[in-house]
């Protein structure tokens, strides 16, 4: 199906903040998904991420949001053409408060191995995860997963949590 056939199907059929019944996945798009930039973020966005269009800039806000919201001490980069811009913004945001580690993936050809890496309160940053076949089906591999607890479908963006004590659930949010 063509990429955004496939967006207007993932709009029309994702929820808002108001259709999920997780408090952890409600707080985090009301709180961190559907949460406004200040205009100085706006104004302060690379050069690289300027000349890529709204959508670029708009996924770049929300990873530092989410950044910013989720500490972390360790992180890994996993992509095929790195971007100098995402891998400086997962340095700078970088701290030594936390035992979590985010993996931001832009890959289309990775496997499940890596999820053996992934500890209980680590979390993925998959980038794109429906633009083509391959991501597709990775990103669908991960979201079945027995280890992945929550996803979060923001369709240019997926989340992948892995929280015990939680029902495993899927969510398609509307950004």
């Amino acid at each position: 199906m063509n990429y955004h056939l496939k967006y207007w199907r993932h709009y029309f059929i994702s929820h808002s903040r108001h259709g999920t019944h997780s408090p952890f996945v409600y707080k985090l798009v009301d709180e961190v998904i559907y949460q406004q930039d200040e205009a100085d973020a706006i104004a302060n966005l690379p050069l690289g991420i300027r000349e890529r269009g709204r959508v670029e800039q708009k996924k770049y806000l929300l990873v530092d949001r989410i950044l910013k919201a989720f500490a972390y001490d360790q992180f890994a980069y996993l992509a095929e053409a790195p971007t100098a811009d995402y891998e400086k913004l997962l340095k700078d945001r970088t701290g030594s408060y936390s035992t979590r580690k985010i993996y931001y993936i832009d890959q289309a050809h990775l496997d499940l191995k890596l999820l053996t890496y992934v500890a209980e309160r680590d979390m993925l940053i998959v980038n794109e995860p429906h633009l083509s076949v391959e991501r597709e089906d990775y990103w669908n591999k991960l979201r079945d997963d027995d280890r992945v607890v929550v996803t979060v479908d923001l369709y240019r963006i997926g989340l992948v949590y892995f929280r015990k004590g939680q029902h495993k659930e899927n969510f398609l949010i509307r950004f």
